[in-house]
């Protein structure tokens, strides 16, 4: 039988659909409705009930579905008994942030812990959301500093934990014609040029999601690579935007940049530490996430 398949197969049951179960897997349904098919056949047995489009996890599945999570944490296991085996002296920290994380929240935390476990190395990568995600399902991280997730917040595979809550605001130039006022108000961004990080972007996500909470589609989008690029722009005289007050601090206090509240709409989003349920964190992993918590979540 294929791991992946009896893993992905968990994952449906855990959901309860396979469109739940494909964003999460980041494959497309089609695609893992042919993997549960063809675990069924190298089973012999049918895993759900199947009533008008409906799947029903049936006894066999429900058999299977244990075996999976058991094999599942003994494989997180094994994986961390090699690695202890064959790197006696050097157990790394291994983790992933995206990209605005990665950039500003990041570096404070690294200094803080290298200073505590100067002997501890560590590994670190920052990459857009989907990317991060998919590493750590493959436990190529043990664990993941992300912005909030309605799905994975949900997700009874993955532990999440609130380390920071980041407030957002709109930003532009200080001589903007938006300048002076205290407050934007929603329906002003729509007569400026906005920037936006690519689609990959979890913050991009939640701008947008935010502002169509409050009916604002907006049209005059410019789409940039990450927020260095978009607060060069802004200088720049390219447009607006809606970024992190952390991100922007320091332009703002050298008089390069303004950030205003957006009268109305909540910009303040949680930041997690996230890992899997069943992945075996190290006690080096866990000195790392204490520093974590330490810095900034009070």
């Amino acid at each position: 039988m294929d791991i992946d398949k009896i893993l992905s197969f968990c994952t449906v049951v855990d959901c309860g659909s396979l469109s739940k179960a494909s964003a999460i897997l980041y494959c497309s349904q089609p695609a893992l409705s042919k993997k549960i098919v063809a675990l069924e056949k190298s089973i012999g047995y049918p895993l759900f009930e199947r009533n008008n489009k409906k799947m029903t996890v049936n006894e066999n599945g429900q058999l299977l579905y244990a075996f999976g999570r058991q094999l599942e944490q003994n494989l997180n296991q094994l994986k961390a008994d090699l690695y202890t085996l064959n790197h006696p002296h050097r157990r790394e920290v291994s983790f992933g942030a995206t990209n605005y994380i990665g950039t500003y929240l990041v570096p404070p935390i690294l200094s803080r812990f290298k200073k505590q476990y100067p002997d501890i190395p560590v590994n670190f990568t920052v990459n857009f959301f989907p990317d991060i995600m998919e590493m750590l399902s493959q436990d190529v991280l043990s664990f993941a500093l992300i912005p909030e997730n309605d799905e994975l917040l949900y997700n009874s595979d993955y532990i999440c934990e609130p380390f920071f809550e980041d407030e957002m605001a709109v930003v532009f130039q200080p001589h903007h014609p938006l300048a002076a006022k205290e407050q934007i108000e929603p329906s002003e961004l729509l007569a400026y040029p906005f920037l936006i990080s690519q689609h990959q972007s979890a913050t991009r996500n939640f701008i947008l999601s935010r502002l169509s909470a409050h009916n604002i589609q907006l049209t005059n989008i410019s789409n940039m690579y990450n927020t260095e690029t978009i607060k060069q722009s802004i200088i720049s005289g390219m447009g607006i935007s809606i970024l992190s007050k952390t991100s922007v601090a320091n332009r703002v206090r050298h008089h390069l940049l303004k950030a205003v509240p957006l009268n109305g709409v909540n910009l303040t989003r949680k930041l997690y530490l996230i890992h899997k349920k069943n992945r075996v964190l190290s006690q080096e992993d866990a000195f790392f996430i204490q520093s974590v918590l330490e810095k900034y979540w009070h």
